[in-house]
């Protein structure tokens, strides 16, 4: 077939979980089928040209063809606040207001105007109203998230009444524009049996199909002849995303202080694109910002800690520390979607004091160690490889 791909983002290099799934996803579509990638492209992940030239490169290893679009919000801080203002008194959700390019409608019309495109995949809700009119072949619709579900969610957890309240003004937006979307489409494709269950609530009898995320178990896998450095705790993530932030707010405020005060052998590694200020005055706690191979920093760890809570998707951060064959402490948010059994493959942590309980008793218990490290490496490779997961 051949196949216009439309991104919200340009998914080289795949550091970061949508960063990753849809790299993966492209990749082994891309062995089968004739891609052609049009993308937006958002410069804190690609700032320069020199970054945006090798990315370009890359994927043209991969598709037929490649075009990269700037993306007019992004421009500047006073135009995205702008976009974030607009989106406020807007009946469109911020997401809409942010990804919208009249160079990308215009490069889509062009698009329309031949033949021959079998199918449309649209990596994200926000891209939808740029697709509405698309009438020559089907369309598939990735949900990295229920994007309405994770905003709602997110609104729960806000203490300022405000900002609570704009987050339910957008989750209501973006549950009507899933409502329209999921019920035009040809297919809907979702991450896990949670989301798909999300979204057959919001819009019954919409088509849904399941495709996990995965890991890649060839490229992250444990360097046996380099032992970890006992005391060592591990995060990663984009740290500036709204759960990975505020699960290292509360790693460092409620958790992070018993642990070194109990501990002052112990260490702290914070991975990942734009983290939080809090913590780099902490000379234990190593923050580390973007990275762009995170196997050095997992290989040295002995644990890694996800105390996500607030979920939705599912946690390629997790099944890369399970490649790595880490011990993993988390919450169920963490887990959610995951084939993963308490006890056996992560032990599970909702409190402070549960975090830290369990990373004691990891400490303590090195055959239970041993045996979640074995375990977790087990069940991706056998469950979440991207080759599996690519058939």
């Amino acid at each position: 077939m051949r196949i216009l791909w439309v991104s919200h983002f340009v998914p080289f290099p795949p550091a970061g979980g949508a960063l990753q799934r849809t790299y993966h996803l492209l990749r082994h579509a891309a062995a089968r089928h004739e891609i052609h990638l049009l993308a937006l492209n958002q410069p804190r992940l690609l700032p320069t040209l020199a970054a945006r030239a090798e990315a370009c490169d890359a994927l043209s290893q991969l598709c037929a063809s490649v075009r990269v679009i700037e993306q007019p919000a992004e421009r500047s801080s006073i135009h995205r606040l702008a976009t974030v203002v607009r989106s406020v008194f807007s009946d469109e959700p911020f997401d809409v207001r942010w990804m919208r390019s009249r160079e990308l409608r215009a490069a889509l019309s062009g698009w329309h105007s031949r033949s021959g495109i079998d199918l449309v995949h649209v990596d994200t809700i926000g891209l939808w109203p740029v697709m509405a009119s698309w009438r020559r072949s089907p369309i598939v619709l990735g949900h990295h998230n229920v994007e309405s579900d994770l905003a709602t969610r997110r609104a729960g957890r806000e203490s300022n009444p405000v900002v609570a309240a704009l987050l339910r003004s957008d989750a209501a937006k973006l549950r009507a524009l899933e409502t329209q979307a999921a019920r035009q489409v040809g297919l809907n494709v979702v991450v896990s049996r949670a989301d798909a269950e999300r979204l057959a609530d919001i819009v019954p009898g919409a088509p849904i199909a399941i495709v996990d995320n995965g890991v890649d178990t060839t490229f992250l896998r444990r360097d046996t002849d380099t032992p970890p450095t006992p005391g060592t705790i591990v995060f990663a993530g984009t740290l500036g995303w709204y759960p990975n932030r505020d699960a290292v707010e509360f790693l460092l405020r409620e958790i992070w202080p018993t642990l070194r005060a109990a501990n002052d052998r112990r260490r702290l590694l914070l991975v990942g694109r734009d983290p939080p200020a809090m913590g780099t005055h902490d000379e234990r706690v190593e923050v580390t910002g973007f990275v762009a191979d995170v196997r050095s920093y997992l290989q040295r760890a002995s644990i890694y800690v996800c105390p996500i809570r607030v979920g939705g998707g599912t946690r390629l951060k997790v099944l890369d520390a399970l490649a790595m064959s880490l011990p993993l402490v988390a919450t169920a948010a963490a887990v959610e979607g995951l084939e993963l059994i308490e006890g056996i493959h992560y032990l599970r942590a909702e409190t402070a004091g549960d975090f830290i309980t369990a990373i004691e008793r990891l400490e303590r218990d090195q055959a239970l160690q041993r045996r979640m490290r074995e375990a977790g490496r087990s069940l991706v490779v056998e469950r979440y490889d991207w080759t599996r997961i690519g058939r």
